[in-house]
């Protein structure tokens, strides 16, 4: 008899009846890589889980490490050897990896100087944008008709100080050009300016400007303007102080379609109420706001299908919209663009072509002069709106134009005014043929050769001697005269004055002074501010027309003085730069009244003004300890630090 005993054996390491160890992952949470523990690997882990961490115990994924094969690496260092030769080839005298900071002008400009990048000047155009712009971009000026933007505020003449935001296309001769070399010979400065501007942007929220331009639907029905009195001290205004400068429209027709108020066609309308327009900003202060509604009414005659219109009324207040109207309301990117559009639309017309003679008799010869007004007031006030903006011309004198100068005289026009404002626009279209060849060099290369500059001075400094007297004496005159004979000579130096500019830009830029020719350029160019800011000073009047005028051309020459400072800031001659700085100041606050941007651009110098002062005032100690024996230079600093100092605590900010 067999028994058969049956054992319970021990259960083996393989065996299902024994608990197996949890597997461990290949890295450790990111909580115990934190702490640098041992981690189990689970999720949650031991430690997270015992430090009632779980929320914390996350694992994160690691990249695969690609390792490139030897025919890549190959392939990939005979392109870079490729590319290294091409650009050696380029660049002869530069390291290639000084060209990464280059822009697309500034590696232009080195190609055409053999490679050498030294007199290339930093581009005003960094911040032009390379990629597609947005709704957020600066000069988006669609977007401060719904924003609440400061109406002064725009980036083509640098009033809301937009040093890192993206702004339009500028060149060598805009503010934003001498704003870079301010930045580049003081990086301090831009961390003053952003905290400056800043507080003045507290300040001003609350006293923003309303928009001049409400959308509305189109009219079905074009009411008649009539006649009032109001209205035609506004007429009056208009060709008092604005005709003088463009006399494109026909007076005497113009006055007796107002008094009889019988038209009511939109083209008419469009160009009434741009006079109007006009007529109440010249005829009041800044701080009136009727021309806004004459604004939005002529806008109503002007949408797109006007652009298609072949009425020379229409023409004509599209000149006036886009020459004066949105520059004054500091639009002008949208200014310039209508007024190129009403550059082809009067090419269209045919206006650049001299008419027949079987078209100049009779009727036909008023309206053929009509026609050469108009074509050389578009030619004007584009010179005029884009001489300080360093863009090409596009050709405002090719061969293909010969339409003939303006002629005196339309049957039924006052004698003196009308030969007045024949003989000032003829002046002004010899002007403007000077200042397109000059904008049109500058556009191309930012430094002009010695001969070159010299050339182009020589012709404006001929244009001025050859003036009429009535143009160029400090005689008696009646206003309008008076206001033409002034802002042409403000224009005159200015131009001369951003001729002679990019030779300081340059030096700001470099260790050592170059050539003589340039030295003597650079005070050329200090000269010209000072002469253009005391003919500021002693021949501006109370109008708006003047004011306006005054304070853009005050704000161009007193970027020179400033820029001076903040380069040698140990010049014998900063007291020199500082009271001229001080009599710019003066002149704006005195200007508020009769400029739109006087505030703002009195703002902005200050701003720039004290930040520049108080940069001396940091280095005077780094200037006296090293120089102890040095008394002179001693005396030097300690007075132009104390006068800053003095004028800082009077509070001579942007808002007194």
């Amino acid at each position: 008899m067999f028994c058969t005993f049956q054992g319970t054996a021990e259960p083996s390491d393989s065996g299902t009846l024994k608990e197996s160890k949890p597997t461990r992952g290949l890295h450790a949470c990111g909580n115990c890589k934190r702490r640098k523990i041992r981690c189990d690997g689970r999720q949650p882990c031991n430690q997270c889980e015992s430090r009632d961490l779980q929320a914390r115990c996350v694992y994160t994924q690691q990249i695969q490490r690609v390792v490139p094969s030897k025919r890549t690496l190959e392939s990939l260092s005979k392109s870079l050897k490729e590319r290294d030769a091409i650009l050696s080839r380029l660049f002869p005298n530069h390291n290639i990896s000084d060209l990464a900071s280059l822009s697309v002008q500034e590696l232009r400009e080195a190609v055409l100087h053999g490679g050498s990048t030294d007199k290339v000047l930093p581009s005003p155009t960094d911040s032009t944008p390379q990629k597609s712009v947005t709704q957020d971009s600066q000069w988006d000026e669609d977007r401060r008709e719904r924003d609440p933007l400061p109406a002064e505020a725009d980036d083509v003449n640098a009033l809301s100080l937009p040093f890192d935001r993206q702004a339009s296309y500028l060149g060598i001769s805009s503010i934003r050009a001498a704003l870079a070399a301010m930045l580049q010979v003081r990086p301090q400065l831009r961390g003053l300016l952003a905290s400056r501007q800043a507080n003045m942007n507290n300040i001003t929220k609350h006293d923003e400007a309303q928009p001049c331009y409400h959308p509305s639907q189109p009219l079905l029905e074009y009411p008649r303007i009539k006649w009032s009195s109001k209205g035609q001290a506004l007429v009056d205004a208009y060709f008092q102080r604005i005709h003088i400068f463009t006399p494109m429209l026909d007076e005497t027709s113009f006055r007796t379609n107002y008094l009889s108020s019988q038209r009511q066609d939109s083209p008419w309308l469009a160009l009434l109420n741009m006079v109007l327009a006009m007529g109440s900003i010249v005829a009041s202060k800044s701080g009136d706001r009727d021309h806004c509604k004459y604004y939005t009414e002529a806008m109503r005659h002007l949408d797109l299908s006007a652009f298609g219109s072949s009425r020379i009324e229409t023409l004509q207040a599209l000149a006036l919209a886009g020459g004066y109207y949105l520059h004054y309301i500091n639009r002008p990117n949208r200014g310039n663009a209508i007024l190129g559009a009403a550059f082809r639309m009067a090419s269209a017309l045919g206006f650049h072509r001299e008419p027949s003679e079987q078209d100049g008799e009779g009727d036909q010869s008023e309206a053929a002069e009509v026609r050469r007004r108009t074509w050389w007031s578009l030619v004007c006030l584009d010179t005029w709106t884009t001489t300080t903006l360093g863009r090409p011309s596009f050709g405002r004198f090719s061969p293909s134009i010969d339409i003939e100068l303006p002629k005196l005289g339309i049957d039924g026009e006052d004698g003196f005014g009308q030969d007045m404002g024949m003989t000032t626009l003829v002046e002004n279209i010899r002007f403007c043929r000077i200042a397109t060849e000059i904008q049109d060099s500058l556009a191309v290369t930012p430094v002009l050769n010695p001969a070159d500059r010299d050339r182009f001075d020589e012709s404006l400094i001929n244009w001025h001697t050859h003036l009429p007297s009535v143009l160029s004496n400090d005689q008696n005159c009646d206003e309008p005269v008076h206001l033409a004979r002034c802002v042409m000579r403000w224009r005159y130096w200015n131009l001369r004055m951003l001729l002679y500019r990019p030779a300081l830009l340059d030096a700001t830029t470099m260790t050592q002074m170059g050539h003589q020719a340039d030295h003597d350029a650079i005070e050329k160019c200090q000269q010209l501010s000072k002469i253009a800011i005391e003919d500021i000073a002693k021949t501006w009047l109370s109008h708006q027309m003047s004011g306006w005028n005054a304070v853009w051309f005050l704000y161009q020459a007193a970027m020179i003085p400033l820029l001076s400072m903040l380069w040698q800031p140990q010049s014998p001659a900063v007291a020199e730069w500082r009271d001229q700085v001080q009599t710019a100041l003066r002149l704006f606050e005195e200007m508020h009244d009769w400029s739109l941007t006087a505030r703002c651009s009195k703002g902005v110098v200050s701003q720039i003004f004290e930040a520049s002062c108080e940069l001396m005032c940091q280095g005077e100690q780094s200037c006296l300890e090293p120089d102890m024996n040095n008394n002179a230079n001693e005396t030097a600093v300690r007075g132009v630090s104390k006068d800053c100092n003095s004028i800082i605590d009077q509070g001579m900010g942007p808002f007194l």
